[in-house]
């Protein structure tokens, strides 16, 4: 069913949205007993942000990284290993639940702040802000799931609740396409100079999304739909309100999660933990640390700027795709096997130290190299690349001691960007920072070389890679660039639950994940279907068979 259609539906028959697709209407606040006040509007513009807690959490980061080519993951949880059908539809449950109750109340955000007594001057940039959370959602949902339903019109009553279970798939490029139209037209405009909202995330009071979310949003929409020019249109816009991205502008170590609110920041998830108070936390520091034996011990690393006793959560891995410093054969020298990690050859060395592997190899144990870090120069003679020390997890970066795991496996943890100092078990107060300030300029990267304007792509490749301390790029074809680009997205952006969405947008995410994902349940589960999450058979159910899933039946 077109989108137009949809609407005329949902038209006549004074159409609504619900929380899920199966929620009752009991309790609802309406424009007749709410939204009176600025502080009344204000409250319900706030609740649009709590359900994007529950998506961004443990689950999500194995669906969305641990079943790509960078990550993996030794868990029975079925996100981790791609055990995926309707009936067992991981993570999509949660992401189902609580993206319409953000669309929900977003939905109902708009058209009763619209029609409140407050002034305009203030209502027309909350009703902006929850456009762009139902966008928000919307992008989520539509990356993660593919073709969903669509609406746009604020729950009334259960009658028309019940036309909603029963509304079909919408095409994922109409409801992009409509969403970047209704933020250019109806959002951007109330993010001005003159209410000081047109400004970085990180400026806005209080925390709230607003003028550059916006941005980042249609741009995305507009890459997944390849509209190259549409998507520079927004990044553009972006560019000018966040300036020259620089090491001085942008520094490298406030992409950890620890630090919030940075100048970089584009959106994130506000966290906050305290023993008495409510508790949002999503359980990815835990999951990207190893685990903890107690004192301070992690796996067999002295580690006083993690927690006492941390956590005993099966860890994210980094595979040797994207990461790797000891040969294939894992002897004693390094060799050309190493150039076919995503990063170069990672600043360790061997020792004479030996460990039982078989009786007939006999593998070394490796250590650091300080004097790499310190130099930035790996001892082969190239420039570290500086992100390697914080997207992955190798020991204690002061003395040089290594992850047990790294010693015999070869295998590194997710790094110091995503690890909470002092956690409390898996309470991990961090924000999660879903769009910064690099992305969009990898983004603009992607979209000139689309174009063709290959020069163009590279001077904003380069920009990332300046501030990882890295050589410019030096041009070879065009498919070599894009592949590039590519790789440096995994460099700067790994982990940060982008890796399988980029990947199934550039139509390559099957094939990189069986060859390169280390986890063999992965391997041997994986089906071209699962590019996109089913719809759970419950919600199937209740739509009267209306939803299907024909996919995962072929």
């Amino acid at each position: 069913m077109s989108i137009q259609k949809l609407l005329t539906v949902l038209t006549l028959t004074v159409a609504a949205v619900s929380c899920s697709l199966k929620e009752t209407a009991d309790g609802y606040v309406t424009k007749d007993s709410f939204y009176k006040t600025e502080e009344q509007c204000y409250s319900a513009l706030r609740a649009c942000y709590t359900p994007v807690h529950y998506i961004y959490n443990r689950p999500f980061l194995l669906a969305t990284e641990a079943c790509t080519d960078l990550y993996f993951c030794n868990v029975s949880a079925e996100d981790g290993i791609l055990a995926i059908t309707p009936a067992r539809p991981g993570a999509a449950a949660n992401v189902w639940l609580y993206a319409y109750k953000g669309i929900a109340r977003a939905n109902e955000c708009i058209a009763c702040i619209a029609d409140s007594p407050i002034e305009d001057s203030v209502k027309g940039p909350m009703v902006a802000e929850a456009r762009a959370l139902r966008a928000l959602y919307y992008y989520i949902l539509t990356s993660f799931m593919g073709e969903v339903p669509f609406y746009t019109m604020p729950v009334k009553d259960i009658e028309t609740m019940e036309v909603i279970r029963r509304l079909p798939r919408t095409s994922a490029s109409e409801i992009r396409s409509v969403l970047y139209d209704d933020l250019k037209n109806n959002a951007l405009p109330f993010f001005t100079d003159e209410n000081g909202l047109r400004c970085r995330a990180n400026e806005v009071k209080n925390q709230h999304a607003g003028y550059a979310l916006t941005l980042m949003l249609m741009a995305k929409f507009a890459m997944w739909n390849s509209e190259w020019n549409d998507a520079l249109y927004a990044l553009d816009l972006l560019e000018q309100t966040y300036g020259e991205f620089s090491e001085n502008n942008f520094p490298l170590d406030q992409i950890q999660w620890r630090y919030k609110n940075t100048a970089e920041s584009i959106f994130e998830i506000q966290h906050a933990w305290s023993a008495d108070g409510v508790k949002f936390y999503g359980q990815v520091a835990s999951v990207m640390s190893p685990r903890c034996a107690g004192e301070w011990i992690y796996d067999g690393v002295y580690m006083p700027e993690l927690a006492r006793t941390g956590t005993n959560s099966s860890p994210v891995k980094i595979g040797k795709h994207f990461a790797l410093y000891r040969s294939a054969n894992n002897s004693k020298a390094e060799n050309s096997a190493n150039a076919q990690g995503i990063f170069e050859a990672l600043p360790m060395t061997f020792n004479n130290e030996t460990y039982d592997f078989s009786a007939s190899v006999k593998r070394y144990k490796s250590i650091i190299d300080l004097n790499a870090i310190e130099s930035g120069v790996t001892a082969n003679g190239k420039a570290l690349d500086r992100r390697i020390l914080y997207k992955v997890g190798m020991g204690n970066l002061e003395n040089g001691n290594t992850f047990e795991t790294i010693k015999t496996g070869g295998f590194f943890y997710g790094g110091p960007q995503f690890w909470c100092p002092a956690m409390t078990a898996t309470y991990d107060s961090n924000n999660y920072r879903i769009f910064r300030y690099a992305d969009a300029v990898l983004m603009q990267a992607e979209c000139y070389c689309e174009l063709g304007l290959s020069d163009k792509a590279i001077s904003y490749l380069d920009k990332t890679r300046a501030r990882a301390g890295l050589a410019p790029y030096q041009y070879s074809t065009d498919i070599d660039l894009m592949r590039e680009i590519q790789n440096e997205r995994a460099r700067e952006l790994g982990g940060e639950f982008h890796r399988k969405f980029d990947l199934v947008r550039w139509g390559i995410w099957y094939d990189m994940t069986k060859s390169f994902n280390e986890e063999p349940r992965v391997v041997a589960n994986i089906r071209r279907c699962h590019q996109f999450y089913p719809i759970p058979d419950t919600e199937c159910a209740l739509s009267g068979g209306v939803l299907t899933n024909d996919a995962y039946n072929e």
